[in-house]
């Protein structure tokens, strides 16, 4: 994996470089992401605040996790495209969703989380670690 990483929405407004490499991947299949992404899970990787450089414009919605913090879910204001986020509680790590990535093959996810949500018809990869919720609890 080649530094900086690099992605960005589907109307280019808005498009991101990662100076860092990635902390981790996971493929999350809470409610809350299937409907803010529209696709059963939202595949991400967790990189360092200080490595994520955004330019364009973008917006957020706040949600209420599981867990009880707010997560910001960052997107185009153009196209709509989810691009990243931002927890209260974990303010050093950012998700991006690996899809907007200029490269989405180099995403590695490395655990399924929140699988008592997934839906019946969503085919994990049996080889991946499952967690019913949070594994970082």
């Amino acid at each position: 994996m080649k530094l900086p990483i690099t992605g960005g929405c589907l109307c280019g407004a808005v498009r991101y470089a990662i100076s860092a490499y990635p902390i981790g991947g996971f493929n999350c299949h809470c409610r809350t992401c299937q409907k803010a992404i529209g696709a059963p899970y939202f595949a991400g990787m967790f990189v360092p605040t200080s490595a994520l450089a955004i330019t364009g414009d973008y917006k957020e919605y706040a949600t209420i996790a599981a867990s009880g913090n707010t997560v910001y879910r960052g997107f185009c204001q153009n196209c709509g495209t989810s691009l990243f986020g931002r927890n209260s509680a974990f303010t050093g790590i950012r998700p991006v969703a690996a899809t907007t990535l200029d490269d989405p093959g180099i995403f590695q996810p490395q655990k399924d989380i929140w699988v008592a949500d997934a839906q019946p018809w969503d085919t994990m990869n049996p080889d991946l670690p499952k967690f019913a919720g949070n594994p970082w609890h």
